[in-house]
């Protein structure tokens, strides 16, 4: 599978902006986001083929790394994933 498009991404970013995570604070601007963004779907376009070089952790922007959470991590990971496996994100997000 090929990697997100740039309209694709952006809505993954929309997405992770209004569903957040209820009660966590963001400790990183929106840019750094959505280089996280870029940085989750390169991670997983790599781990579609053969074994990583790194985490997902590690393939992280140093910023987003180490400002969010692990529920955040894993709310951006299961977006690109969702987006991905070509399945729509609801109207809205």
């Amino acid at each position: 599978m090929a990697v997100l498009t740039t309209t694709e991404r952006d809505q993954v970013y929309r997405a992770f902006m209004r569903i957040g995570i209820p009660g966590e604070a963001t400790n990183y601007v929106k840019t750094v986001l959505r280089t996280a963004v870029d940085n989750a779907d390169d991670w997983a376009e790599s781990a579609g083929s053969a074994v990583p070089a790194t985490s997902y952790n590690a393939a992280l922007n140093v910023t987003f790394r180490t400002n969010a959470t692990a529920a955040q991590k894993a709310l951006l990971l299961a977006l690109v994933c969702w987006l991905r496996a070509g399945r729509p994100l609801p109207e809205g997000l």
